[in-house]
């Protein structure tokens, strides 16, 4: 049994003057040595995240940089994303190429990005920004796909040392679990109560959402309670099952028809009036995408064209940009079949 949850090691910096190109490579070098990657690979990844950074500065004057920990059987690597609202690029395989540049440069930046990193994904909208992903792995070896991938980004209120929000993705044979919860208010004490909800997952050997929330009813009783959505996908079967319970908000999309899938009002571990589950068709094509309150609900996947054949972390980094209240811990997590 495989168990992905958020990392507290991990890097988020802002890039809106000329010093933090140098920061986001310093920090990202440390999280890779953190990480235990040798000389060579925190080499590519120093010079990857210098080229995004300076991308953003250059084209978008304002963005984000992420670093995340990745993990697949043992072997750990790590995630850059890059976000920015600037001008969008409008024919990406060209700005792919060596030698390409709008500012005058030598315009090797995302072309040397794509070289030095294992995997490499970008989604862009003129007028709209761009958002570009890259995963490093030990000597570029990336390690054999399960058959789902994942993509979440997990971040405090800023001015908070913990999110209080949290994910974890629990894998077994045919079946896969997904949680997302939301500790009441933000800050120690709402982590408490989503890192418990975590722990019942993990020691839970329930496919059924609906009993796993009445155990994390149960458990969270001694905490400050929190909003919980619960998935679990059975692929011999073809479906999703889903549990929900406060203002967790999840989509199921099946290419271009989505749904949204139903959360009670309560409080888990305060409040439980009504649990209830839900079950629907999941095909290879379908998309998962689940949320916290900290990001708005009024997107729409119509509005982002060819988005749902990127990668789910790539989703997950373009309704942040475009969604995120600034008020709260945000966690969005997105889940697809390897082959969708």
């Amino acid at each position: 049994m495989e168990v992905s949850e958020q990392s507290a090691a991990q890097w988020i910096l802002e890039i809106s003057d000329s010093s933090q190109p140098g920061e986001a490579r310093r920090a990202a070098v440390l999280f890779a040595e953190q990480l235990g990657m040798s000389e060579t690979d925190r080499g590519a990844v120093a010079i990857a995240v210098t080229e995004l950074a300076t991308n953003i500065l250059k084209h978008a004057k304002r963005g984000y940089m992420f670093g995340g920990r990745l993990s697949v059987e043992g072997t750990v690597g790590m995630r850059v994303l890059a976000i920015d609202r600037g001008p969008g690029i409008r024919n990406i395989a060209s700005a792919l190429e060596d030698g390409y540049s709008t500012t005058g440069t030598a315009g090797n930046g995302l072309g040397a990005v794509r070289r030095l990193s294992t995997s490499f994904d970008i989604y862009s909208a003129p007028g709209r920004g761009t958002c570009v992903l890259a995963d490093f792995w030990p000597g570029k070896k990336t390690p054999k796909n399960g058959p789902m991938q994942i993509g979440a980004l997990s971040i405090a209120l800023q001015g908070e040392s913990v999110c209080g929000d949290s994910w974890l993705f629990k894998t077994s044979r045919s079946t896969e679990w997904l949680m997302v919860a939301d500790g009441l208010g933000h800050g120690v004490y709402a982590a408490e109560a989503a890192r418990e909800a975590e722990r019942v997952l993990v020691e839970s050997e329930s496919a059924s959402p609906a009993s796993i929330m009445r155990d994390c009813h149960d458990a969270l009783k001694k905490t400050r309670g929190a909003a919980v959505a619960i998935a679990t996908i059975d692929h011999d079967k073809g479906t999703i099952s889903f549990s929900g319970l406060g203002n967790i908000s999840a989509i199921l999309a099946n290419g271009a028809h989505t749904r949204g899938l139903a959360s009670h009002n309560g409080t888990v571990g305060h409040q439980m009036l009504r649990v209830q589950e839900f079950t629907f068709p999941w095909g290879k094509d379908s998309t998962l995408i689940m949320h916290s309150d900290g990001l708005a609900t009024r997107w729409n996947l119509a509005d982002y064209p060819g988005i749902l054949n990127k990668h789910p972390s790539l989703i997950a980094a373009v309704l942040y940009r475009d969604f995120c209240r600034e008020r709260d811990d945000v966690t969005v997590l997105v889940a697809r079949n390897s082959g969708g």
